[in-house]
């Protein structure tokens, strides 16, 4: 009988030396991966635990938001936030997504902001881990210094804004990293892809054309690469699921704008209306150039930190589209070094996000009416990823040198790491020191209708349906407040039927009936109502005293007179109305005396009275 004698097995198999560093090594890439993703991570997570103490009253769009949000459920949105050219953005899942964490957490006006910053930490995760899966260490240390780079900029109060121009911020970030994964043969990228494109979309149908270019870029790429990496998993089961899950993701995302579209508002016809046969011209290639020139110039974009300048109407200005010529240049250089080194990876990341720049200006063309900040904030993200990209290229390419030491090649990802480490720990601690000092959106009308809200709320108990009207002023936004805090404190509201787009139908009067109005009067209107003989005073706010009042209605009168007689009658009735710009305007108008108008706009920046009265029903 002979024994046999086996050989060991590969557990018990003595390492060498230098597989085992090796393995070292990787532990302590992975470790220090883990390192960074939480030190990128959390600045965003403390703003949004921050925002649970904060004092909010929304307002306006605020306020709109989170009624929108508390129908989910019982009165479930169909489709996303309103736009100010009178139709709704696409779909409701911003709705949808953010009622998860406002009901979690209590139902309460801070609740939005949390979960918003809630929802931007989990957006940052995913896209460090697809950074991790696409290029290990070195790839999540550039990316967490981009982030963290870019959260600072964004600072706590938009990292945890539910607005719908600046929650979709981030997430424009992990859709181009989820094309890339994909192209690069992740097929459980492809859901994840259409399911993020699709929270683009609905929430703001701006990111329409770059979601849609992002994605057919994608797509196209992996359609090219299809002969070494198939596009459909060799495995049917696995095929079954992609096709299932993509099936599935579009029915129950798209159903409800569907449903709206035949059985409801009609409006994904009304947006293409408008962006068919509007009257508006856009503001052309030559603008968009110019902006796009602005975002990507280095060191002083508003991404990196500069201070974004603004027109007196609030719009930007425009910039020349010579500046692109250093981005454009420092992009191609990258690029070429990816493609003669053979980093196919890196060469397609770029690809992605040039294609995300053509589209940005395409879409950028296309915006009619004043270039207000926040419609292009995007710019900030593409900017972000341009710059990525090209240091990821510029970083591939040098890593296949056959100059560099086995030792640089093996330790250099390490080392990186530990510089980045640094880096993103100190811009993080620096968003970190904002946040104590960064209040929640509209401080000034949080105090003042915490001032007004407790009294009306005494007043109103147990009335019946009202509806709330605003007048004295353009903006209305305190009148969107008030049915806000009227709902939740049982009072059920009603609002025109031309606003139903935006609080939704069964707020409308063809749905509920009105016993009373309640009135938001502003600024003048505010103390001339007080004669009114249909409505009764319910609570009032003046940062004056009666006295200095009737004092400012003196000065404010002849300066009113000296406005209309410069050609302004426009200033003129903003200081009525609350408006802006009399001081900056007026202060360049011949024969308006300077030093009145100065005491007039030191007495306005004080604050607008503002009064509610309760009155009868319309007729």
């Amino acid at each position: 009988m002979t024994t046999e004698i086996l050989p060991p097995s590969p557990a018990l198999r003595p390492r060498s030396p230098a597989a085992l560093s090796s393995r070292v090594v990787r532990h302590r890439e992975a470790l220090l991966a883990v390192v960074l993703g939480v030190v990128t991570i959390r600045p965003v997570y403390q703003a949004a635990t921050a925002a649970l103490d904060l004092p909010w009253y929304p307002t306006g769009d605020w306020a709109v938001l989170a009624m929108r949000v508390a129908d989910v459920g019982h009165n479930t949105p169909l489709l996303g936030p309103y736009s100010r050219f009178g139709w709704n953005h696409p779909g409701p899942l911003l709705y949808w997504l953010l009622a998860i964490p406002y009901n979690l957490l209590g139902g309460r006006s801070v609740d939005l902001l949390a979960g918003s910053g809630l929802f931007a930490c989990a957006v940052t995760g995913a896209v460090l881990a697809i950074a991790w899966r696409r290029g290990r260490l070195p790839l999540v240390a550039l990316t967490s210094v981009a982030l963290a780079v870019l959260v600072h900029s964004m600072g706590p109060s938009m990292l945890r804004d539910p607005w719908n121009p600046y929650i979709t911020l981030l997430p424009l970030v992990l859709l181009v990293f989820l094309a890339w994964s994909g192209a690069e043969g992740d097929h459980w990228a492809w859901p994840a892809l259409l399911l993020t494109g699709t929270f683009l979309v609905q929430s703001h149908v701006g990111y329409a054309v770059t979601v849609f270019a992002v994605g057919a870029a994608a797509w196209a790429l992996a359609w090219q690469r299809r002969g070494t990496v198939p596009l459909m998993p060799p495995d049917r089961r696995r095929r079954r699921w992609l096709t299932g899950s993509l099936v599935i993701i579009g029915i129950l995302s798209w159903l409800p704008v569907l449903v709206d579209q035949f059985a409801g508002s009609g409006n994904l016809g009304a947006i293409g209306s408008y962006f068919l046969s509007g009257s508006e011209s856009p503001a052309g290639f030559g603008t968009a150039l110019g902006q796009a020139a602005r975002h990507l110039a280095v060191p002083d974009a508003p991404w990196l930190g500069s201070i974004e300048p603004a027109g007196l109407d609030g719009a930007l200005p425009g910039s020349s589209g010579l500046g692109l010529a250093v981005p454009i240049l420092a992009f191609g250089v990258a690029a070429l070094g990816a493609w003669r080194m053979r980093c196919g990876s890196a060469f397609r990341f770029q690809i992605l996000v040039g294609v995300l720049a053509l589209a940005g200006i395409i879409a950028t063309s296309r915006i009619t009416g004043p270039l207000f900040g926040y419609l292009v904030r995007w710019w900030w993200i593409v900017a972000c990823l341009f710059w990525l990209s090209i240091a990821w290229s510029l970083l591939s390419a040098a890593s296949r040198l056959v100059q560099i030491p086995d030792v640089l090649r093996r330790f250099g990802p390490v080392a990186l790491g530990f510089v980045c480490l640094v880096v993103t720990f100190q811009t993080g601690r620096n968003t970190t020191s904002l946040i104590s000092a960064t209040t929640a959106p509209g401080p000034s009308a949080t105090a003042i209708l915490g001032h007004l809200l407790p009294t009306l709320e005494t007043e109103l108990a147990g009335s019946g349906p009202v509806i709330v009207q605003s007048t004295g002023s353009i903006w209305g936004s305190y009148a969107d407040a008030i049915r806000l805090d009227l709902e939740r404190h049982g009072l059920k509201v009603v609002t025109e039927d031309s606003e139903s787009y935006r609080f939704g139908d069964h707020r409308s009067t063809e749905a509920r009936t009105p016993e009373a109005t309640v009135w938001v009067v502003n600024a003048d209107a505010a103390w001339f109502w007080r004669g009114h003989p249909d409505v009764r005073l319910l609570a009032s706010w003046d940062p004056l005293t009666p006295e200095e009042r009737i004092a400012y209605f003196t000065e404010e009168s002849e300066l009113a007179r000296q406005l209309t007689a410069a050609g302004r009658p426009d200033l003129a009735e903003a200081l009525a109305t609350g408006g802006g710009n009399v001081d900056t305007e007026g202060s360049m108008l011949a024969g308006v005396d300077q030093d009145l108008l100065r005491r007039v706009e030191s007495t306005r920046r004080r604050g607008d009275p503002v009064s509610i009265y309760l009155g009868p029903p319309p007729a």
